[in-house]
């Protein structure tokens, strides 16, 4: 088998309405809208956009409107530092974000929380206890 080098990876998330997840991520969990598309906007200049990418430090999501999956994906987020952590949960709280569970200690060496957005899906961030896994 060649030793293929992948490298990045970017998500596919199923949203029932792209234009008020956009609008979700960009003003509750503070992504950036790095771009947006529809194949009808060849025909229609005016018409919404179907796809997008939204992006936070180096993550980028890709937000598919009715389509590509499934609503109730899991994705896990590492941060750099439970001082990370710590911050992202504080904004996600001030912000109205749905936190299933706050800043947890696992016993694999992280702790965790986890955020829902609109469609189900599943935020799990995430930063080492000790020495980075």
């Amino acid at each position: 088998m060649a030793d293929i080098g992948y490298t990045s990876t970017t998500p596919i998330l199923c949203v029932n309405d792209l234009a008020a997840s956009l609008v979700h991520y960009r003003d509750v969990l503070g992504f950036r809208i790095n771009w947006q598309w529809s194949e009808a906007q060849a025909f229609d200049e005016n018409a919404a956009p179907t796809f997008a990418c939204v992006g936070r430090g180096e993550v980028g999501i890709y937000l598919c409107q009715q389509d590509q999956g499934q609503p109730g994906t899991w994705l896990f987020l590492r941060l750099a530092s439970l001082e990370d952590l710590s911050a992202v949960h504080d904004e996600f709280e001030a912000a109205g974000a749905e936190i299933l569970e706050p800043p947890t200690d696992r016993p694999w060496g992280m702790r965790e929380m986890h955020v829902a957005d609109p469609d189900g899906n599943t935020f799990r961030i995430g930063a080492a206890l000790g020495a980075p896994c």
